[in-house]
């Protein structure tokens, strides 16, 4: 049965309370620039109906979940908040871990788990380290950072661990691109170019499907070929997804936390400065890059029973979204949280998921690459400075970030 909004305050605990500003959460004009509206939602309406949320359901709307401890709250449990009615509240499920609850959730991670875990991660340290020299090195005095730097480095880890030539790279990166944008900006337009991504994705990864049956190796293709094989991933289109949100998610979030970081430096020289003089710093200093950018805007969860958040009755079958980027500004946590303060702590930010078992397992991978991203680039440089033009942002609702920023270096 459709409720309105007036309907489910009712059954609230609390009055209606209705902000002074525009709010609708899958409007890229709003995600452009939310934090006013989510400093006066944490204060007054923490969990806040948004009746107007495009669905791809019958019934729009959702729940918009702004304050850290509701955050934390909905992602430790599961049984009541449901995943496997997808991650996007504007598009069907797809069959990836993303979109499962345990026991299943956990039998798919631990697919690849291993290939994740810190000794793992540590040992892709050299390569990491050359690729993040080769690419400084070789993008001269003026460059964009984001096309030189930010975007080819997760794609060169990734495609490492993935096990694909690097001949390849572009195009995965082009694929990418184009369903990451799909995901954050659902246009009839891009409707359609994402289809066609997925499908030439599809066809690619098939083809790799059958070379490492035949010639499996020690990579994450390997792993998903075996459990294809094994019954695992029963069917085709679970290999396809969880090869897809490798890529996308190995690729997308630490370039956008490595461009965003660099950005929130140019824009406070002073933290760059201290940054210089003291690189035991780098490790806050990437806390705070993934607390400030938040690449991951917002997930998803369904409300599988009736239960009271905060002052609102969720209904069941009810949709909500988990607002990290407002959870990362939450005042009652984090002291002055609209201030980029590299040498903050405590910072347990939520971009990685936040808590639960849906916790980002390449966290260490990404802080990993940054890590020695920003380590390599303060020491190869005396300066950074922007470039003439102006940095260029995606729109969209889901995972954003800087799309490009132009920079001049002095060695």
């Amino acid at each position: 049965m459709v409720r309105s909004t007036l309907e489910r305050f009712r059954s609230s605990q609390a009055p209606m309370r209705h902000p002074p500003m525009h709010v609708s959460f899958l409007d890229p004009e709003f995600q452009a620039n939310p934090f006013a509206a989510y400093r006066w939602l944490r204060q007054h309406a923490p969990v806040y109906w948004d009746a107007e949320a495009p669905a791809w359901s019958d019934e729009k709307g959702v729940w918009g979940v702004t304050s850290y401890d509701h955050i934390r709250t909905v992602s430790l449990d599961q049984l009541t908040y449901t995943s496997t009615q997808g991650s996007r509240i504007d598009a069907p499920p797809v069959p990836s871990m993303i979109n499962r609850d345990e026991p299943e959730h956990q039998l798919r991670r631990g697919i690849i788990r291993k290939r994740f875990t810190p000794q793992s991660v540590r040992a892709l340290e050299p390569f990491v380290r050359e690729a993040a020299r080769t690419l400084i090195s070789s993008a001269g005095a003026e460059f964009d950072f984001v096309e030189a730097i930010a975007k080819p480095l997760p794609m060169m880890v990734i495609g490492q661990l993935l096990g694909v030539p690097e001949a390849d790279y572009g195009k995965l990166l082009d694929w990418s691109d184009l369903i990451a944008t799909g995901m954050s900006n659902r246009t009839a337009s891009f409707e359609i170019e994402v289809r066609e991504a997925v499908d030439q994705f599809d066809d690619y990864i098939s083809e790799w499907y059958r070379r490492r049956l035949a010639e499996p190796g020690n990579d994450l293709l390997s792993a998903l070929v075996v459990a294809r094989q094994s019954g695992l991933l029963m069917e085709h289109k679970d290999f396809l997804h969880e090869a897809l949100l490798l890529l996308v998610g190995g690729d997308e979030t630490t370039r956008h936390v490595a461009s965003g970081g660099l950005d929130a430096l140019l824009t406070n020289p002073d933290s760059m400065l201290r940054l210089r003089r003291d690189l035991g710093l780098l490790d806050s200093t990437i806390e705070e890059m993934l607390r400030w950018v938040c690449p991951v805007k917002n997930i998803k969860r369904t409300a599988t029973r009736d239960v009271t958040l905060g002052d609102c009755v969720v209904r069941t079958g009810d949709k909500l979204l988990l607002l990290y980027e407002s959870g990362n500004r939450d005042e009652s946590v984090f002291v002055n949280p609209d201030l980029f303060d590299i040498e903050r702590s405590p910072n347990h930010h939520l971009s990685f998921g936040g808590f639960g078992r849906h916790y980002c397992l390449g966290a260490n991978l990404a802080r990993l690459e940054l890590s020695l991203l920003f380590e390599e680039l303060l020491k190869a440089t005396t300066v950074i400075d922007r470039g003439s033009e102006l940095p260029r942002t995606r729109w969209g609702t889901f995972v954003l970030g800087l799309e490009s920023l132009p920079i001049r270096v002095t060695s």
